[in-house]
């Protein structure tokens, strides 16, 4: 029909994938023929020279170039990244829009380019790589319209993963294993930004009790006290500090002393120093403690065999429950420490947090590996040892760390 748009793209096949390809592309086609605004659609198989990839040639017929406009900023990265997942680098395609003789532009005029891929742009949007063409420095305004679009919108997914995290335990795992990705976020995205909100959110709020080591007025070592001369080889810092006997001649003085001058630089400040440090190493060990725990989740399903990945996302997502759980619980203890008549109750409210959060891993176990109540509690205890006993260590190899390194 005159003033449609032909949408073109060619893609070259890697002769293991041929007949895949054909096999799901008239499926792909009708998906993107749902998209608003597609007429119609022809499937070429232009003749192979040999030697050279098969190809594939779909060519979309369209109605108007704000319908192009459209689809290339809210559907043509979901789709193409369907296709990437599906076939990886083994396709290749290129894209072109042909446009009716009347909207052709004089031949001596040179096309724009997508200043992010290079490709010639004649609408609004790059065929290649979806980048708008109006590319600028941004306004205030539309830099908080980008901010808002950002946090109230992003494809719904941020809301999409929130809800199914904390209302459905389990569910998102789930989901992300069987292979429906685009509706939430990446696993370890999703743990990422949760975890730095908690660590973020324990810092800032008062009597956290995050790793709360304020000495007590009138008992603070300074770096000037030392060692008793009257009993040389033992450090004294009164009866509550830190004592650390040193034995001259032992293969653990460096240690020791090193230890020594960590308890005298916490008891100098209060520890504010050695929290510091240890609030920033936390984050660091948990991403070595949970590839950990998967791992130790493998013995226990070993039949059906799974993959380490499916434990490993398990526990991504039942961590960043988690760090959610214990931020809001702080939230509500700090709240409950203002003169508020009945505020009494948030600290029950957080005792039914915390009583939910086991009940939420073992839902979570049984949804995922879909064995009775029985095994899973028989598999939920004994992880859940073992747990502790790694954590217990983690988080102790990370306060000798934090001591070690006290600047």
């Amino acid at each position: 029909m005159p003033g449609n748009l032909i949408y073109e793209v060619e893609c070259q096949l890697d002769p293991d994938i041929v007949a895949d390809y054909d096999a799901w592309l008239p499926g792909h086609v009708r998906d993107v023929l749902a998209c608003q605004g597609f007429l119609g659609a022809t499937v070429e198989f232009p003749e192979t020279p040999p030697g050279e990839r098969q190809r594939r040639r779909i060519r979309y017929r369209i109605e108007s170039a704000s319908a192009l406009d459209h689809y290339l900023e809210n559907e043509a990265t979901r789709l193409r990244t369907e296709t990437a997942q599906r076939f990886g680098g083994r396709v290749h395609c290129e894209r072109r829009v042909l446009r009716p003789r009347h909207e052709l532009t004089s031949a001596a005029l040179e096309p724009a380019r997508c200043l992010n891929c290079g490709a010639a742009v004649a609408g609004k949007h790059c065929t290649q790589c979806g980048q708008a063409s109006d590319v600028h420095v941004l306004s205030m305004k539309e830099v908080a319209g980008d901010v808002a679009h950002s946090l109230l919108h992003l494809d719904s997914r941020v809301w999409n993963t929130l809800r199914l995290l904390v209302r459905r335990p389990g569910e998102l795992t789930r989901e992300f294993i069987a292979g429906r990705h685009q509706k939430f976020l990446p696993p370890f995205r999703l743990y990422l930004a949760v975890s730095i909100l908690f660590f973020a959110v324990s810092a800032l709020l008062p009597d956290s009790g995050f790793l709360d080591l304020d000495s007590k007025e009138g008992n603070v070592v300074t770096p000037a006290e030392g060692i008793d001369p009257a009993k040389p080889g033992k450090s004294v810092m009164g009866e509550s500090d830190c004592k650390v006997q040193i034995f001259d001649s032992s293969e653990f003085d460096e240690l020791e002393l090193a230890f020594g001058r960590a308890c005298k630089k916490i008891r100098a400040d209060g520890g504010a120093h050695f929290a510091e440090r240890f609030a920033a190493t936390a984050p660091k060990l948990m991403f070595l403690f949970l590839p950990l725990m998967a791992a130790v989740a493998l013995l226990f399903y070993w039949r059906p065999r799974r993959l380490y990945a499916e434990h490993l996302v398990l526990f991504l997502h039942n961590h960043a429950f988690t760090f959610l759980l214990i931020g809001v619980s702080e939230i509500l203890s700090a709240i409950s420490d203002l003169k508020i008549p009945f505020i009494g109750i948030l600290g029950f409210v957080n005792f039914l947090l915390y009583c939910y959060l086991p009940y939420y891993a073992f839902r979570s176990m049984r949804v995922v590996y879909g064995e009775g109540r029985f095994k899973t509690t028989l598999k939920f205890l004994s992880i859940g040892m073992t747990y502790f006993v790694l954590l217990g260590v983690t988080m102790m190899a990370g306060l000798v760390y934090a001591m070690l390194t006290l600047p």
